[in-house]
């Protein structure tokens, strides 16, 4: 008897055919599968639907997967597999490297991928113990969604906090203003936009109006990175 999963899946394939095959298979699995055939359609589907995994090809006609994959990570939350045709073991690191819970080289066995979704999302929704960001006196719950320096909470709006989540992640690491951009605006960095710049000005200000807690240092021309303040350090 076929399982009733009545999972959400988002499929990024521009293979029409395959694509066809594939929501035929997963239909049978009792699935919702929303299809997007190019980097464009996927971007708008991403932005308006949740969903329990992403199947997301790695070539595609106006994108790359794996940089799709880079620029929405922070939009991202649920499992994605990579299924493409690119075989080498640096693409299959690339995909693995970037955030993709597994790489599978095409063709793949129906039973297969369909295992491998049931046991990533089997896995994602298992609860996890880490809910908390720490950095110095920085603290960050990511369940509440709540930032606090020495037990004193930060305000902050829903783009600041997730900014600070950016640098959290990566602390006294130099992010660049075209990463920053990526992972903010979910698109490539033209050169001329400054909502970013705006947005680490207001959160700098924020930070620093905690005496020896967290601030954020920029480089001229290289971009921004995160670090302590108690002590001078």
């Amino acid at each position: 008897m076929k399982p009733v999963s009545g999972y959400r899946i988002l499929l990024l394939e521009d293979d029409q055919q395959l694509a066809e095959l594939t929501l035929r298979f997963l239909s049978t699995r009792r699935c919702e599968v929303i299809h997007a055939a190019s980097g464009k359609d996927f971007l708008k589907a991403l932005h308006h639907r949740d969903y329990d995994l992403i199947i997301a090809d790695v070539v595609l006609p106006d994108a790359s997967g794996l940089q799709l994959l880079e620029q929405c990570r922070h939009q991202i939350n649920c499992p994605l597999i990579f299924l493409s045709a690119l075989s080498s073991v640096s693409d299959q690191v690339t995909g693995l490297d970037l955030g993709a819970c597994d790489y599978l080289v095409k063709p793949v066995d129906p039973e297969l991928l369909w295992a491998k979704i049931t046991a990533n999302i089997r896995n994602a929704k298992r609860p996890t113990l880490v809910s908390d960001i720490c950095f110095g006196p920085l603290q960050i719950d990511l369940t509440t969604r709540a930032a606090s320096i020495y037990g004193d909470v930060i305000e902050l709006t829903a783009n600041e906090f997730d900014l600070l989540l950016i640098f959290a992640e990566q602390p006294t690491q130099l992010l660049s203003r075209e990463y920053l951009f990526r992972r903010v605006i979910g698109r490539e960095f033209d050169g001329l936009d400054r909502v970013v710049d705006m947005r680490v000005s207001r959160l700098r200000k924020k930070l620093d109006s905690f005496n020896d807690g967290v601030a954020i240092r920029s480089i001229r021309g290289r971009g921004y990175a995160l670090h302590t303040t108690a002590g001078n350090g």
